[in-house]
């Protein structure tokens, strides 16, 4: 064994490394079969049994402690990770959420987002909105930790007076409202900044290279009337939508 290897090993294989909160215990640190990285088994404990994680999270975090022990030795090598957490193999793709953080979630968005005002082609437009959580309230979406929800909306003021959707076109005034929402650069920090200050105190992403939140949702009733069609056919709303 090259020198440089036993030291790599020893350095990290000799006592648990700490960041960003986490617990970074090396279990192996092996040559790759071509001899030109290191196959590493790393378990990583959480400072609370069963609390929310993602694990690009602990991918930055092993990054980092192996970057300092780099500039200690002088030289940096290729790597491959495998992870476990608590000594388990990570579920749903790397991230959890716990059912605690999801209620927060959901309750914080209902306090925090009652009531939307939109700019829209026929003036401006105020409703209430209710959040339902959808069967899969969360998911991993390539870089994107997603949390999925369906809407109630009613309650519409347009232009300062009150309005009623034209429910003949139900279908359609929903999707266009529901374009103007996602184009909202408003609603979405918004939306944003309640899951963010949520789940920052156990999935820290900030820091983490290409992982964001977002919300994705979808709405389902308008006035009390069911809404079949997620998407309508209208980029933006148009007169005859309401009355």
């Amino acid at each position: 064994m090259s020198n440089i290897r036993k030291i790599i090993q020893k350095m990290l294989l000799k006592e648990p490394f700490y960041e960003g909160g986490f617990e970074y215990q090396f279990i192996k640190v092996t040559p790759d079969s071509k001899n030109l990285g290191y196959d590493i088994l790393v378990n990583v404990v959480l400072p609370e049994k069963g609390q929310s994680y993602a694990t690009p999270v602990f991918s930055g975090h092993i990054h980092d402690i192996l970057s300092n022990m780099w500039k200690y030795i002088g030289s940096s090598f290729s790597y491959s990770e495998k992870l476990l957490v608590d000594g388990e193999e990570p579920v749903n793709k790397g991230v959890f959420i716990s059912s605690e953080k999801q209620r927060e979630v959901l309750f914080t968005m209902r306090k925090e987002i009652k009531e939307v005002t939109l700019k829209t082609a026929i003036g401006p437009l105020t409703f209430d909105v209710y959040w339902r959580p959808m069967e899969e309230f969360y998911h991993l979406d390539d870089v994107y930790i997603d949390f999925n929800f369906n809407i109630e909306i009613s309650h519409f003021m347009l232009d300062s007076h009150y309005a009623v959707p034209n429910l003949k076109v139900a279908d359609d005034v929903a999707g266009a409202i529901l374009n103007v929402m996602y184009d909202s650069d408003l609603l979405r920090d918004k939306i944003n900044n309640v899951i963010y200050d949520v789940m920052g105190d156990e999935i820290d992403i900030i820091s983490i290279d290409d992982l964001y939140y977002q919300a994705r949702f979808f709405i389902i009733k308008m006035d009390g009337f069911e809404i079949t069609q997620k998407w309508g056919n209208h980029y933006d709303l148009e007169p005859e939508m309401f009355t």
